[in-house]
């Protein structure tokens, strides 16, 4: 097993830099968390991706878990079976006050607000509540990498987890990443590292959740339509060396004057990078190499022209990941053979594809005004910026100097259209495409040979697409359907002049334009010849064009559980809706199919775990008293003029066996058919 690290000295004179000191065997596993969670009874709030993975985790380890989501029962068709036979209760259609108030602690999911009235009032009652990663972290073995900033995270944190696995070290990476920290801490072990993309939804809240190594890549206005303030949202970030020692490590960007603002109250040992700066130690830029330096000591890590990423602000992750990496002991050899082969990550300015001379870049993963600004710069000129979406409360003007300089045109969609040309107006040509369909569309119209269409949105996405993925996706989607037809048309002219979309921006008034005028069809529109005594073959079919949902608006506040991760809004079924009258509690029978294929989702009470009672304990740690304020199910069943029944096999409670308070389900008249 490779060594976590030596003194720097020898490192240096091995051919390596300083690296962080190995852990003892008391530090190697995180350990449990500090009172047992067997029998104790447990709400996750959000049932998302990271609620779903906490309350299986949790259950596992001996918990009564219940899960609450404003979202009604439809939601959730097929995750409600899979929680059920883990005998995981649920509420679903509202979040009740008394179910928070009744247990003894509470996970929260990233999209959840801390502000929510339920939380606020479980805090004064001293309910423990804690974020997803702190419920994470106390089953999680060996070290700990956190990663974080406005910008750039998931490009490091893929990187890094990358560098590690090619150095033979068992990784896992998870997070803001997309997948769950909780769900892969099951996985490790004592010699494990695990990699964390950390948002600052992620952060902060936490309490005793430590990182061995902390990243933090960058800092600019972001999530303002969640943080009251941009000094809360630097705040939350910073709590990621919250906990750490003088053994543990931070990265930090040398260049960024928020991060270093921070770095007089970080206890652990400090590594720097910089683009600009010749650092006395640190990971640097010299003659076009990239260079890991200790004093008067430094070691060759890989040549710029390694880093096929475009962008300054790629070579910024390139090098935070290659700190983190040498830090925690990875083979020297294995990190610039990732660098070479990685071609970056999906949606975050991706190559799609060239078509007649024009290049298509999808970068939807830019969704703050710092990120476009960095999609823009790697642009030298002619660009056709697609901008719009959901506004997230920051200015737009920073994308003015380099629109002047390098944009063609801009093309506005979703929410946000109307702020963003009124901030840029006087930069370039504006348009308001409205949808994206159009938008792409009416750039490609536009463009000549060595022109660029570049989706770099500035903004969410939860106005017109489930989230930034989709809305990557729908564009590459475009971009293809776009090349189709191009090909077809170079052999069929005649099959261009049928091809028409509908186009709703401002200018068009809503007609119908023809797919055909473009540059590239003018110029090379005239078909091949066919030789003679040949049939040639019938045209390839052009797809239909997709129709795009219009724009939707909610009643605010609206609490949306996302899928762990920051950017990631609700599926199409989860947009809003009223809620109901009453409180949606499932059973399993509700989604057995009938003889005619419907699927019954009958509204009825399901409860779990313990009944409510009228003036709910606080919090007990301890497990004292746990089952103190169990009322007897036959008791409450009278006092509210209902009938119990037996709960069917594998459904219902959580509870273990024996334990008070068994699942029922509450019927009232009317409210189920028999059987």
């Amino acid at each position: 097993m490779r060594p976590a690290g030596f003194s720097s000295v020898q490192n240096l004179r091995r051919g390596g830099p300083p690296r962080v000191e190995p852990l003892s065997e008391e530090q190697r596993t995180r350990g449990e968390p500090q009172f047992d969670l067997r029998g104790k009874r447990v709400l996750v709030v959000g049932l998302a991706r990271s609620g779903r993975a906490a309350a299986h985790s949790l259950r596992r380890h001996g918990a009564v878990v219940t899960v609450t989501d404003s979202r009604p029962p439809a939601a959730f068709a097929a995750e409600i079976p899979e929680l059920l036979s883990a005998k995981i209760g649920l509420e679903l259609g509202v979040h009740r006050l008394e179910t928070f108030l009744r247990h003894q602690l509470i996970v929260v999911s990233p999209g959840v607000s801390w502000d929510l009235p339920q939380l606020v009032s479980a805090r004064q009652r001293k309910v423990h509540i804690v974020p997803e990663v702190e419920a994470a972290s106390w089953f999680l073995k060996g070290r700990l990498v956190g990663i974080t900033g406005s910008n750039g995270k998931t490009t490091t944190t893929t990187l890094l987890g990358r560098m590690l696995e090619a150095s033979g070290f068992e990784t896992s990476v998870g997070g803001n990443i997309g997948v769950p920290l909780i769900s892969v801490a099951d996985q490790t072990s004592a010699e494990s590292i695990s990699v964390a993309e950390l948002s600052s939804f992620q952060l902060e809240a936490i309490q005793d959740f430590r990182v061995n190594v902390a990243v933090l890549l960058n800092i600019t206005p972001n999530h303002l339509d969640r943080h009251p303030s941009l000094d809360a949202y630097v705040a939350a970030k910073a709590r990621i060396f919250l906990n750490q020692t003088e053994k543990d490590c931070s990265i930090l960007n040398a260049d960024d004057p928020t991060v270093m603002s921070l770095a007089p109250a970080i206890r652990s040992r400090k590594v720097l990078f910089s683009l600009r700066q010749d650092l006395p130690d640190g990971i640097l830029v010299s003659n076009g190499k990239i260079l890991y330096r200790v004093s008067d000591l430094e070691r060759v890590l890989m040549d710029v022209a390694d880093v096929k990423l475009r962008g300054a602000f790629n070579l910024e992750n390139v090098m935070a990941a290659a700190a983190a990496a040498c830090a925690l002991g990875a083979d020297f050899e294995a990190v610039p053979r990732v660098v070479r082969n990685f071609r970056g990550v999906e949606h975050r300015l991706e190559y799609v594809r060239q078509i007649r001379g024009v290049e298509f870049y999808n970068d939807s993963k830019a969704t703050s005004v710092d990120a476009a600004v960095k999609a823009l710069s790697a642009f030298e000129e002619g660009v056709h910026l697609i901008l719009g979406g959901k506004d997230k409360g920051t200015p737009y003007a920073p994308l003015r100097p380099l629109l002047e300089r390098r944009g063609r045109r801009l093309l506005l969609i979703g929410e946000a259209a109307d702020r963003i040309a009124e901030e840029l107006a006087g930069t370039v040509d504006i348009i308001r495409a409205g949808d994206l369909e159009t938008a792409v569309r009416g750039a490609f119209r536009a463009a000549v040979p060595g022109d660029t269409v570049l989706l770099a949105p500035a903004c969410a996405s939860f106005d017109q697409f489930h989230d930034f993925e989709h809305r990557g996706r729908v564009f590459k989607e475009i971009a293809e359907r776009l090349a189709a037809e191009e090909q077809a048309s170079a052999l069929w002219p005649e099959a261009r002049s049928s091809s028409s979309v509908e186009v709703s921006g401002a200018e068009s008034g809503g007609r119908k334009k023809d797919v055909a005028p473009t540059p590239h069809a003018r110029s090379q529109g005239s078909g091949l010849p066919i030789p003679s005594g040949q049939v040639p073959p019938a045209p390839p079919t052009v797809p239909e064009p997709h129709l795009w949902p219009k724009v939707l608006s909610r009643p605010k506040p609206v609490y949306v559980h996302e899928v762990a991760a920051e950017e990631l809004a609700p599926a199409e079924c989860e947009l809003w809706q009223e809620p109901p009258d009453e409180v949606y509690y499932v059973e399993r029978d509700l989604l057995r199919s009938s003889s005619s294929g419907r699927t019954d989702r009958e509204t009825l009470l399901y409860e779990v775990a313990v009944a409510v009672t009228s003036d709910p304990p606080a919090a007990d740690i301890t497990g004292s008293g746990a089952k103190d304020d169990i009322t007897p199910p036959d008791a409450r069943a009278k006092a509210s003029g209902a009938r119990w029944s037996e709960p069917h096999s594998g459904g219902g409670s959580s509870a273990p066996a024996g334990v008070g308070g068994q699942g029922r389900l509450f019927e009232g008249s009317g409210k189920r058919t028999s059987g």
